[in-house]
């Protein structure tokens, strides 16, 4: 039941049929921001390493954004790349603040939802 709701929730903010939208890549002021913002919830943000895919361009207020970032555990270890879910914040085109929403958590339902999200949202990683 919880994932059916957060499944719909999530669902109705998503970007969807992203075939014909515009995409671009981040700027690096822009992946900076991003890293800074989602990094405070990391034990060791300056080991974190991220992919950026380009950002798509479906939504003009807060879109969603997804990125994968493979971070350190307790232990010091690498953990695997895991798909994040958030959404920027715009102005003139240029994202200047990030909020996260689902993704790289110790819930595999969590980065499961993340993940479906981020393809329904266009999002491709290798």
């Amino acid at each position: 039941m919880l994932k059916t709701t957060l499944t719909l929730v999530v669902l109705a903010t998503t970007p969807i049929g992203t075939s014909s939208v515009q995409q671009r890549p981040l700027t690096d002021a822009e992946k900076k921001i991003i890293a800074n913002t989602y990094g405070n919830r990391l034990k060791d943000p300056q080991s974190a390493q991220y992919r950026w895919p380009n950002l798509i361009k479906a939504q003009a207020e807060g879109p969603d954004y997804c990125f994968q970032v493979n971070a350190k555990n307790s232990y010091g270890g690498y953990v695997g790349f895991q798909t994040v879910l958030g959404s920027v914040t715009q102005r003139n085109g240029t994202i200047v603040g990030y909020n996260f929403k689902m993704g790289a958590e110790s819930s595999s339902m969590m980065n499961d939802t993340a993940s479906e999200f981020c393809a329904i949202g266009g999002y491709k990683f290798q």
